[in-house]
C-alpha cells in the first residue's frame, strides 16, 4: 500500500522544459510545488563539463543520456492490422531521460509557428474551397490564434537568448529575416550565429533564385546574454557537440542553463528525482485529479496528493499515464472517436549531403541550429491548387555536426571499408 505523503498545492509530472517553466511561476506565486522526475538530476556543471562533455562515443553512439528501450519499451506498428512489435534500438527518436528532458540534448533550433496554422482548416477552406479537403483528414483549428501565443513565444525566446533576425516586427517588414514569419513584438534577444561556408553559399543561390534566405533561430548564442530570471549564458564555440549532448559552455539554452538556478533558490520548492509516477489519482466521481501514485528507486510506492496536477513529460507518456489513471476518451483510428493519443507526429525531416569538389566546408565548425533557411515553401506559403497535398516545410542549409566517429561522408561508388574507402574518407 502506497505510503501518503503531506498535500502539496501542485505536483508537476516531468521536469524538462515544461515542467521547469511551470514549476518557476507557481513557486514564483508562493504556491508550494513537488516535481516528479523519472530520470536522474542533471547539472551543467558536473554532467557536461568541457573536460568530456565532447564524448562522442558515450553520448552519441552509445546514447548516454537518454531513455534506454529496456527501462521504459515502446511498441510499434504502422496500422491496426498489425501487431505491434517492441523498439529495441532508438534512432532518431531519441526521449530523455532525467532533470531537464529532451531539453538537454535538443540542438536548440527555435521555430514559431506560422499565423495560418492555428486556423488551418478555416484558412485552407477559405482559399481553396470547402470541398478542398479529403472528408477523412483531421486537420482542425486551435482554440488559440498566433497573437494569443505571440506574447508566449517572445517570452520564451528571451528566456533562452534565442539568436535569430526578426522579418516581421508588429507588421513591419525587416530586411534580413524571414518574410513568411507571423509578427513579433520585439527582435531576437541575440543577434545571428556566424555563418559557415557552405550556409553562406546556399545563400547566395536562394538570392540569386528569387528565395528570401534568412538565418535559422537558434538557441546557441551568438553573444554572452543574461536572460530575464537572471541567468547568464555564454557565447557559442561551435564545437559540433550539440545534438544528443549537453553543453559544458553553457551557451545552449536549456532547463539547466536557463530556469533551474532559479527555480532552486525557492524553499517552496521540491525536485524528487528517479522516481516514476504509475497513476494520476482522481476523486470518487472521477471528474478531478487528487494527486499521483510513484515508485522510487526501492520500489516503494508512494501518494502524493496536490490540488493541482500538471503532465509535462514526453507526448507520448502523458498520453499513457492518462489512459492507465482512466482520464478522456481514448482515441479510436477506425471510429474517428476520442482525443486521448489523437494526431500525435513525430518530427519528419529529409536531408541530403553535399561534396563540393573545388571547396572545403569544414563541418566540425558547426552548431546544433545554425545555417541559412528559406521558408518560401513551408505551410501554405505557396499556393497548393492542384497538387494534391498542402502544407510543405523550411529547405536550407544546415550544418549541426562533423564529428569524427558518424560523419564520415564520401562519394558514390566508394567502397565501404578498405583502403579506397580509407582514402576517400581522408
Amino acid at each position: 500500500m502506497a505510503r501518503k505523503l503531506p498535500p502539496k498545492d501542485a505536483v508537476i509530472i516531468g521536469l524538462g522544459w515544461t515542467g521547469s517553466i511551470l514549476a518557476y511561476e507557481l513557486t514564483k506565486a508562493g504556491f508550494d510545488v513537488v516535481a516528479i522526475e523519472r530520470g536522474p538530476w542533471r547539472d551543467t556543471a558536473s554532467d557536461f563539463p568541457p573536460a568530456y562533455a565532447q564524448d562522442e562515443l558515450r553520448y552519441a553512439i552509445r546514447l548516454d543520456l537518454f531513455l534506454r528501450p529496456e527501462q521504459d519499451t515502446l511498441t510499434f506498428r504502422n496500422n491496426t492490422g498489425q501487431t505491434a512489435l517492441p523498439m529495441r534500438n532508438f534512432v532518431s527518436f531519441l526521449p530523455g531521460n532525467g532533470v531537464g528532458g529532451a531539453g538537454v540534448h535538443w540542438n536548440g533550433q527555435t521555430w514559431r509557428f506560422l499565423p495560418t496554422d492555428f486556423r488551418l482548416r478555416s484558412h485552407l477552406e477559405e482559399r481553396y474551397g470547402k470541398n478542398f479537403l479529403p472528408n477523412d483528414m483531421t486537420i482542425q483549428d486551435w482554440p488559440l490564434s498566433y497573437d494569443d501565443l505571440e506574447p508566449c513565444f517572445d517570452r520564451f525566446e528571451k528566456l533562452c537568448g534565442t539568436s535569430g533576425k526578426a522579418g516581421n516586427i508588429r507588421g513591419q517588414k525587416q530586411a534580413g529575416g524571414n518574410p513568411f514569419e507571423g509578427w513579433r513584438s520585439s527582435e531576437y534577444p541575440t543577434p545571428p550565429l556566424k555563418q559557415p561556408y557552405g550556409p553562406t553559399l546556399f545563400a547566395e543561390a536562394a538570392r540569386k533564385t528569387g528565395h528570401n534566405p534568412f538565418p535559422q533561430p537558434a538557441s546557441n548564442l551568438s553573444e554572452a546574454y543574461v536572460n530575464p530570471l537572471g541567468m547568464k549564458l555564454g557565447q557559442c564555440t561551435y564545437c559540433g557537440f550539440c545534438e544528443r549532448f549537453g553543453c559544458g559552455n553553457y551557451s545552449k539554452a536549456s532547463p539547466q542553463t536557463c530556469i533551474l538556478p532559479a527555480l532552486l533558490r525557492f524553499p517552496n520548492f521540491t525536485a524528487r528525482t528517479e522516481s516514476e509516477v504509475t497513476r494520476i489519482n482522481l476523486d470518487s466521481a472521477g471528474k478531478r485529479a487528487t494527486g499521483v501514485t510513484f515508485v522510487d528507486t526501492s520500489n516503494e510506492e508512494w501518494e502524493q496528493p496536490a490540488n493541482v496536477v500538471l503532465v509535462c513529460a514526453y507526448a507520448l507518456f502523458n498520453v499513457r499515464l492518462m489512459l492507465l489513471s482512466g482520464i478522456g476518451k481514448p482515441y479510436d483510428a477506425e471510429a474517428g472517436e476520442g482525443v486521448v493519443g489523437r494526431n500525435y507526429a513525430y518530427q519528419t525531416t529529409s536531408s541530403v549531403s553535399v561534396i563540393l569538389k573545388d571547396k572545403i566546408l569544414n563541418p566540425f565548425i558547426a552548431t546544433g541550429a545554425n545555417g541559412m533557411m528559406i521558408d518560401d515553401y513551408n505551410g501554405d506559403n505557396f499556393d497548393h491548387s492542384g497538387l494534391g497535398f498542402v502544407g510543405g516545410g523550411y529547405m536550407g542549409a544546415g550544418q549541426t555536426n562533423g564529428r569524427p566517429i558518424a560523419t564520415r561522408p564520401i562519394p558514390a561508388g566508394t567502397p565501404l571499408w578498405g583502403a579506397r574507402w580509407k582514402k576517400a574518407t581522408a
